[in-house]
């Protein structure tokens, strides 16, 4: 079952930062630059549009839960032309609400976690096997507001934070000819000296229309994300963890 945790500071602490990616990232980072003289290229302009349904299970400190579906958005855009990256866009948006309290006293608290992904991606290979790799940054919006309400009074502390992430991508799948099936799995890991993050997700796909003008799929995966945040970083969250299934449709033009 999928879990989406929060930590928080002064409310809870829920997890240790990830090890570093360290000098490997580098030297990956520079070898995946000069790929791009050597890399396939998509034979025609096409257009992938997907969403998702991720289902999440937001848990507390004291064993409450909250379970719902978490919108994912994702957009590609691939062209024949050399040495210029593809490109690739998802944004995830996760949130959860919960409330306490007695006859004296309620606390509310509502926490919401929204990250875009912006990756530039050259193709390895583009036939029954692909792999593709590139760059990017992810952005992690967090904003975590408690009302505490006692009888006609209340009061509400908020805290809003932004940090941008550079990334490495690296991306695997197959596809078995004349069925309509495919699979692929993705990677997505970097860091700053704020916080670190890992991001890897697969699935299964079946495209029910195959033409010349659309592909349309239905995929079934799992996700798993982690984002951990540096002790000095000013975000009331120790540790963002997002894991579970889901489920959407994909449209290639």
């Amino acid at each position: 079952m999928m879990k989406l945790i929060v930590g928080k500071s002064g409310f809870r602490k829920l997890a240790a930062k990830s090890s570093a990616i360290g000098a490997s990232g580098y030297v990956l980072s520079v070898a995946l630059l000069a790929l791009g003289s050597t890399t396939a290229q998509a034979d025609f302009i096409g257009l992938y549009a997907g969403v998702d349904g991720m289902y999440t299970k937001a848990e507390d400190s004291a064993g409450q839960s909250d379970d719902k579906f978490n919108a994912v958005y994702n957009l590609a855009f691939e062209h024949p032309v050399p040495f210029v990256p593809n490109i690739k866009l998802r944004y995830s948006d996760f949130s959860n609400t919960e409330s306490s309290g007695n006859a004296l006293y309620t606390i509310d608290q509502s926490v919401g976690v929204q990250t875009l992904d912006a990756l530039g991606y050259y193709e390895i290979l583009d036939n029954i096997v692909s792999i593709d790799a590139g760059l990017g940054v992810k952005r992690v919006n967090t904003k975590d507001a408690v009302r505490l309400t006692v009888g006609n009074a209340g009061a509400v502390v908020k805290n809003n934070y932004d940090e941008t992430l550079p990334a490495l991508y690296v991306a695997a799948g197959g596809k078995l000819p004349f069925t309509g099936f495919s699979a692929k799995a993705e990677v997505m890991a970097g860091q700053n000296s704020d916080a670190d993050f890992s991001d890897i997700n697969a699935e299964v796909k079946y495209n029910f229309i195959q033409n010349i003008a659309l592909d349309l799929g239905v995929k079934f995966g799992y996700r798993a994300m982690t984002v951990n945040f540096d002790d000095d970083s000013n975000s009331s969250f120790d540790k963002i963890e997002a894991k579970g299934p889901y489920v959407g449709l994909e449209a290639h033009f």
